[in-house]
């Protein structure tokens, strides 16, 4: 039986926080200044939503939605699939790959002690660069180039 990488191994230890009424411009300058993608949303200490980049972009930036007066709460994803710190990185990252998400908050006790995103998983574990390879290829159109020869 091979050794296998459990998560609190190679989880980023302090994930940023916001309240659901904190304004996406103030959530996307938290993720700016610590050059991250996403910001946990916590309601009295439980873990209700995550915020992405690709949340801002798509729920926010591109509705129109005024950056200071929009709160978190009106696009965070709400539904958000966690993992325990002693969960097995293999097992996560086709977690990731089934689902399309790029994290995974970690909870223990049903409380956040860490997140686990794709770069924490190719930092640790090469193989996994298969699993995002499979994903790349169902996400990605394929082209078929065609010659033409002039004249």
């Amino acid at each position: 039986m091979g050794y296998k990488i459990r998560a609190k191994e190679v989880m980023s230890r302090k994930p940023k926080f916001v309240s659901p009424d904190t304004s996406i411009a103030k959530a996307a300058r938290l993720m700016a200044r610590n050059k991250i993608g996403s910001v946990l949303v916590l309601d009295r200490g439980t873990l209700v939503g995550i915020v992405t980049e690709g949340d801002i972009l798509r729920r926010a930036f591109i509705k129109n939605k005024h950056p200071t007066k929009t709160k978190v709460r009106e696009i965070m994803s709400k539904k958000v699939l966690t993992i325990s710190p002693n969960d097995d990185i293999s097992a996560a990252a086709k977690l990731m790959n089934s689902k399309g998400i790029k994290r995974l908050p970690v909870v223990d006790g049903g409380r956040v002690v860490g997140i686990l995103s794709e770069k924490d998983l190719l930092k640790i574990e090469p193989s996994i660069i298969d699993v995002l390879i499979e994903k790349l290829k169902i996400r990605e159109p394929t082209f078929k180039l065609t010659y033409y020869p002039r004249g």
